[in-house]
């Protein structure tokens, strides 16, 4: 078998995995605050080189960071974000892992939570909400509430959101990160109550790279039958 036939299945599985990456792209166009994943890739060298010298892979791309849309829908708890920046969440497990998910919500011990139960982390840790009180959420991320006892109106600083920043991102599923670099305070995050972000996912780019990638594929699929083909000329030539 010639051995340019590994550099052109090296090609074909990365194309293969981009198409992947793409479709799942495709397919949470309509979640909440997920962000786009992009692919890159390297040439890889092989030595000693029993079958070829180089080979092409594809390696974790970027998260892409651009905000998505702001969708409004007045629920107190719900928050999206403006700029760089992340929530911080505690899993049950007791880590700390990122999301732009802000479709929070109140559990029955008055943390503020996400969907999946997961506690949003404040400056003094997770944050716990009085009964009967009105949540507000200022830009800076201060959550306060407001009591009108029918003489004055009481209003406590709870707590302020932790907002960080990280450029390395490694996706935990769930539209959650794991930090894969440094991070730092998200200064520049501002904060919008009473809505949530809608997913950055550019539609009609992603349809046109899933259209790219099926002919790439299309190619090297081709490629290998050509090399194949010439394999078994070479293997009838009479020997001699």
């Amino acid at each position: 078998m010639s051995h340019e036939i590994y550099s052109v299945l090296s090609g074909a599985l990365g194309v293969w995995q981009q198409t992947e990456v793409t479709a799942n792209n495709l397919a949470n166009i309509s979640t909440t605050a997920y962000r786009e994943q992009r692919t890159t890739y390297e040439q890889v060298d092989r030595d000693p080189r029993p079958l070829g010298n180089s080979f092409s892979r594809m390696v974790p791309g970027f998260v892409n960071q651009i905000d998505g849309p702001i969708i409004n829908d007045n629920v107190e708890t719900h928050v999206a974000l403006r700029g760089p920046g992340f929530l911080v969440v505690e899993t049950r497990d007791g880590e700390a892992l990122l999301t732009r998910n802000g479709n929070l919500r109140i559990d029955e011990d008055r943390f503020l939570v996400t969907q999946d139960g997961e506690r949003v982390l404040g400056h003094t840790g997770a944050i716990r909400l009085p009964l009967g009180e009105k949540i507000e959420i200022d830009a800076d991320g201060n959550v306060t509430t407001r009591l009108d006892n029918g003489f004055d109106v009481v209003v406590r600083q709870v707590d302020q959101l932790r907002l960080m920043y990280s450029d390395d991102l490694i996706p935990r599923g769930g539209g959650r990160y794991q930090p894969g670099g440094a991070v730092t305070e998200a200064s520049a995050c501002r904060v919008t109550q009473g809505a949530t972000e809608g997913s950055n996912v550019d539609p009609m780019r992603e349809m046109v790279e899933l259209i790219q990638t099926a002919r790439y594929f299309d190619i090297y699929q081709k490629a290998i039958q050509t090399s194949d083909a010439l394999d078994q000329t070479i293997y009838a030539l009479p020997r001699g």
